[in-house]
């Protein structure tokens, strides 16, 4: 018979305890069920995503999805956080640029290309796709957050006084609204033709960063 003390010891080897595990499973079909959403989303468009329709896809009641997220709003805002980090990805994916013109075109780039590639997502955070939800305090922050890169930038150009501008935001905005302008035109079907599209907004941020830059130096 084997002696109690030469058992192995789990002393060393750390327990996870029942509560742990549960938030663990919350948090992993959480993860899923957004991801789930995306999906939908991503090819039927934010329309098709309806709490049953998920919940289907997950093979699992409705209930749980509505414990989980409170309603259908609560499902948007997951997306709409994703959306934004999504965004912020692809900013830091833009390498840096010593030539500030040229790295002010190659992040107007990045927003374009972003709307392009995440559509849905797009229309979620600057589109109304979902008529339930509306940012609150938590979700413009994760847009603040997204945008911080730019932000910075800017900044950066101000202190260096090759940006006229004395006010970042100010500048961050004027950008922002103005590209999503065209973009939003485009995505509505106002601007049908992809390239004629492309090429007002290739001229707005050209344009903007003119308004902006202080050739004089």
């Amino acid at each position: 018979m084997q002696n109690s003390s030469d058992l192995p010891s789990t002393d060393n080897h750390q327990r996870i305890t029942y509560p742990k595990v549960k938030i663990q499973h919350n948090e992993l079909l959480r993860r899923n069920i957004i991801e789930t959403a995306a999906s939908i989303m991503q090819k039927s468009g934010p329309e098709a995503v309806t709490i049953r329709r998920v919940a289907e896809k997950m093979e699992c009641p409705t209930k749980i999805i509505y414990n989980l997220f409170g309603s259908k709003e609560g499902l948007a805002k997951e997306l709409f956080m994703e959306g934004c980090k999504l965004l912020a990805d692809a900013f830091q994916a833009v390498p840096m640029q010593a030539d500030l013109k040229q790295y002010l075109l190659n992040l107007g780039q990045a927003y374009w290309n972003f709307s392009k590639e995440y559509t849905s997502y797009y229309m979620v955070m600057f589109g109304g796709a979902f008529s339930e939800f509306k940012p609150e305090a938590e979700s413009l922050q994760a847009m603040v957050t997204a945008l911080q890169q730019l932000t910075d930038i800017i900044t950066n150009g101000i202190e260096q006084g090759v940006i006229s501008e004395k006010e970042p935001l100010l500048v961050v905005n004027l950008i922002w609204a103005s590209l999503h302008g065209v973009i939003h035109l485009y995505l509505g079907g106002h601007i049908q033709n992809e390239e004629t599209a492309k090429r007002l907004y290739d001229r707005s941020v050209s344009n903007l960063i003119h308004t902006f830059y202080r050739d004089d130096r």
